[in-house]
């Protein structure tokens, strides 16, 4: 018997510049832990990212090749510092998943924003309980585009409604404690959470345990 066709399942979304088998290995203390309760789904995103000369990354034209340092983003910014392709994004989460059904929704970094985004635009698959996010900024060009995906009103409001954990880091270097606290407030029921580290998902046994126990509470 398939066991974990009775777990809750959740869909985990990557940071820029990672991919799903670098966040999974990356937050592996958190993982064995919430493996134990929850069926994980790592999603990669759609942009594979390569070096270009300036020394920085642009999208690589060979979209379908998969190297072993697979760096990926799920969009990008264009020399206006637009960030573009984020519709693609939520399109491309949409199809990818197929059909699925999930009660909740982790993500890092861009992947957070993202997470809190698509329970806003309605385009989320399955019967979102809950999101948690980690090191994720607040950015109004993707709130922008969560907005007009919105069918009604009130499919926003549900979205909003949705409760939310944000953890934050104190010495965060790329995404400063403030934008993360603006992403809790715009995101609608949120709750904040600081810890001392920087720029990564908190895998000490304390705010594991607190990100179980707010799972935990909305998963019934």
């Amino acid at each position: 018997t398939d066991t974990s066709s009775n777990m809750k399942r959740v869909l985990c979304l990557h940071g820029r510049l990672q991919s799903a088998s670098i966040m999974s290995n990356k937050i592996a203390g958190a993982r064995r832990k919430l493996e134990r309760r929850y069926e994980l789904h790592f999603l990669d995103a759609p942009l594979r990212m390569e070096a270009d000369a300036e020394g920085g990354v642009r999208i690589s034209p060979s979209a379908d090749a998969v190297m072993e340092d697979d760096k990926r983003s799920w969009w990008e910014r264009d020399a206006n510092g637009k960030h573009v392709q984020v519709q693609e994004a939520f399109e491309y989460v949409v199809d990818q998943t197929n059909g699925r059904e999930y009660d909740a929704v982790i993500g890092f970094s861009q992947g957070g924003l993202l997470a809190t985004a698509l329970v806003i635009s309605g385009k989320v698959p399955g019967n979102i309980k809950a999101v948690v996010t980690a090191g994720a900024p607040m950015v109004d060009d993707v709130f922008h585009v969560a907005n007009a995906l919105c069918e009604d009103g009130e499919q926003r409001e549900r979205g909003l409604r949705i409760p939310k954990l944000h953890m934050a880091g104190r010495t965060d270097k790329m995404v400063p404690v403030e934008s993360t606290q603006r992403l809790c407030t715009e995101g609608g029921t949120g709750t904040l959470i600081e810890h001392e580290k920087g720029h990564l998902f908190p895998t000490r046994a304390l705010f594991v345990n607190q990100m179980l126990d707010f799972l935990e509470e909305h998963l019934v």
